[in-house]
């Protein structure tokens, strides 16, 4: 299959202004965060790629399901969000709170646009933000040491960020944040495969000036970042088969995601 053949005509111009990956996807997702040169950017893409604001939307599907199971059903109380990106309620706080009233929930981002809207998340004693980059671990674990009980399992939430990041990256801070963490504590991701469509959206949106590069990644790669833990069944499957609910969007196939714990 020969490379696809892409018209960039429907981007914003770097007269336009930068687009923000952030609002990108807020916007991706049916948020109301962002600027009209994001929408235009998603409006391209989906014009190349059709399905991706549906694979956008599974994701946050994804991440509610996932963090409702950790709340509801594994009884976790304390959640690092890695990548949080703008507020689209209901956000993780919002959810584990309905299930564990003593929960404690820390969001993560470096992005200038998350910062502006950081009040969103801040909800004390519930649930707090720092702005700084998630490779910063030694900064993330002392606010996480500070927040939580590290002798307590905590649940690591990566939705649809690692993308951003090369694998030598990723999996020199995922190990660093796992680490410190007790037996039970979990490592949530959701990432975009390499599929015709995704490669792509990728393409088209790497385009746009400001954009922050993502590259997709195999299942084999994916299921490297779980190596000696134990997968939450389903196991590593497209996102709409991740215990779905009747909220869930049956898309085509382009995310994977999966939630591993550390075993006792």
């Amino acid at each position: 299959m020969g490379e696809p053949t892409v018209d960039h005509a429907g981007l914003p111009s770097a007269t336009d202004g930068e687009v923000s990956s952030a609002r990108f996807w807020n916007a991706a997702q049916g948020g109301k965060d962002n600027y009209e040169r994001d929408r235009q950017a998603v409006e391209a893409v989906e014009k190349m790629a059709p399905g991706i604001t549906a694979d956008a939307r599974s994701a946050r599907q994804f991440l509610r399901r996932t963090v409702r199971w950790a709340a509801a059903e594994a009884g976790v109380t304390q959640y690092l969000d890695l990548g949080a990106g703008l507020p689209l309620a209901p956000d993780i706080h919002h959810i584990v709170s309905r299930h564990q009233p003593d929960a404690r929930v820390l969001y993560v981002d470096s992005d200038p646009v998350v910062l502006a809207h950081q009040s969103a998340y801040q909800d004390p004693p519930l649930s707090g933000y720092i702005d700084t980059d998630m490779r910063d671990t030694d900064t993330v674990l002392a606010h996480a040491a500070e927040r939580f009980d590290l002798t307590q399992p905590v649940m690591l939430t990566f939705s649809s960020v690692l993308g951003h990041f090369s694998d030598d990256e990723a999996h020199a801070f995922i190990g660093r944040l796992l680490e410190p963490l007790a037996p039970g504590s979990c490592l949530m991701l959701s990432h975009d495969i390499p599929t015709p469509t995704i490669i792509t959206a990728c393409e088209v949106y790497s385009a746009a000036p400001g954009a922050l590069p993502y590259q997709p990644r195999t299942i084999e790669q994916l299921q490297a970042f779980f190596e000696g833990m134990d997968l939450v069944e389903p196991g590593l499957v497209p996102l709409f088969e991740w215990r779905p609910d009747e909220a869930t969007e049956v898309t085509e196939v382009m995310g994977y995601g999966a939630v591993g714990r550390i075993p006792a």
